[in-house]
């Protein structure tokens, strides 16, 4: 959970200080995280396939194929993040185009839209490398590290944007080349300490390329990337909508998404130890354990989320005029805060079931699961309710709370009714 809080900061203290070079230079930094983003996403799509064959092995002791794991898992992140660094150059400006960046934006965007995104391979070996150490339960290394990268984030931003002395700084190109540096150090950072981690320790013999093993892991991390870019499509469709709905809808509905993030980092961090925890479990044959780690990740995340959801809304009265004083805005957060509060249960069973779906060797089950509820509840309950009949805001989110119901239930059901935990070659 630190660790995800941390890295969403290195794009907080990057608007922190970019706001001060003007509005344009904001709208620049926002178009390129749109594609961070999903980049991000799909980078941990492919961790997990890298986080389940490893966490088995380690599970069974056979380090020589948890070993053989990470190397083949941080080769497919590095090629994959090698071809949208060159997507990202070669077709910058159509990408720009796409989020409606022309002119004075487009150009003030351009060069921290190619720095930042053509380091891709960077940030695919560095999500790799975490997710290894994660996998086999050292969570506090890449807590570790990250807590580093962002003070000297921090510190290079400053230096690197604004100058100092007789050095007057990059502006925007600074910020871009900060990020470059920070995320460098945290990749050699990580490289460094895995040497002294025997199961993350590769030697000659590990760098061996199996395309049987690749073909598996490749052929189990695709379903998991599906999921995450129809995740990502159907919220560009129905954000889209929002937009449309007016400026207040829009801000309030950014605002919630803004503070109830405090909320879904805490599934996603029992998300990432049921994976681990169960992953080993089955690799040493324990499938009582497996049921137990589930169970638990489960009532801990269900517990947590909730508990946190209710305080925002008991408290977005104040919280929201952190953010503005629109009495209509602050009035609609509270509404649709109160509806998430409600959503809590069934999003945790979604975050951690898919993890523990996924540790259990089917990652496109997750994947129907995910384009059944975002496309036939979420996106076209906002289209209908929302949009259409003129519920509003409200009606958004009773659509995402519906979604997370569905796929809750799917969940339950495939998990009552099949066998969920599957061999890996």
């Amino acid at each position: 959970m630190g660790e995800a809080y941390l890295q969403n900061l290195l794009g907080v203290v990057d608007t922190f200080f970019i706001a001060r070079l003007g509005l344009v230079a904001i709208d620049a930094v926002g178009v390129t995280n749109v594609y961070s983003m999903t980049y991000t996403g799909v980078f941990i799509a492919v961790s997990a396939a890298l986080s389940v064959f490893l966490s088995r092995a380690v599970g069974a002791k056979n380090l020589r194929n948890g070993r053989s794991a990470v190397w083949h898992g941080l080769v497919i992140a590095f090629v994959l993040g090698l071809i949208l660094s060159v997507i990202s150059i070669v077709f910058s400006i159509p990408l720009l185009h796409i989020m409606g960046a022309h002119g004075v934006l487009e150009r003030t965007a351009f060069p921290y839209f190619t720095i930042v995104l053509g380091i891709s391979p960077l940030i695919a070996l560095f999500t790799a490398q975490s997710a290894a150490f994660r996998a086999i339960g050292l969570t506090k290394t890449p807590l570790r590290v990250g807590l580093e990268m962002n003070l000297l984030h921090v510190v290079l931003d400053y230096f690197l944007i604004f100058g100092i002395g007789g050095f007057h700084g990059f502006g925007i190109k600074g910020a871009a080349l900060a990020m470059v540096l920070a995320r460098l150090y945290a990749l050699v950072r990580l490289w460094i300490k895995s040497r002294r981690v025997e199961a993350l320790t590769l030697t000659a013999p590990d760098l061996h390329m199996s395309l049987e093993l690749t073909w598996r892991m490749t052929k189990f991390a695709v379903p998991a990337v599906l999921e995450r870019l129809s995740m990502r499509l159907g919220q560009v469709l129905y954000f889209g909508l929002i937009v449309r709905m007016g400026v207040d809808v829009y801000a309030t509905h950014n605002i919630a998404g803004t503070i109830t993030a405090f909320a879904s980092t805490i599934g996603t961090g029992f998300a990432t130890a049921a994976t681990a925890t169960i992953g080993q479990a089955i690799g040493s044959g324990n499938e009582e354990d497996v049921r137990i780690y589930r169970r638990w990740s489960y009532i801990e995340a269900a517990m947590s989320m909730t508990a946190v959801t209710l305080l925002l809304c008991l408290f977005s009265p104040w919280i929201g005029l952190l953010f503005t004083h629109n009495q209509n805005v602050i009035h609609l957060l509270f509404v649709v805060l109160a509806i998430d509060v409600f959503s809590q249960p069934f999003l945790s069973a979604v975050l951690v079931d898919t993890s523990a779906i996924q540790a259990g060797g089917n990652s496109k089950y997750p994947m129907m699961t995910t384009m059944i509820g975002i496309w036939g509840i979420r996106t076209l309950g906002v289209y209908v309710f929302a949009w259409h009949l003129g519920f509003g805001l409200p009606a958004v989110w009773v659509s995402i709370a519906m979604d997370n119901a569905l796929r809750a239930g799917l969940f339950l059901w495939y998990r009552r009714t099949r066998n969920w935990v599957q061999k890996l070659a």
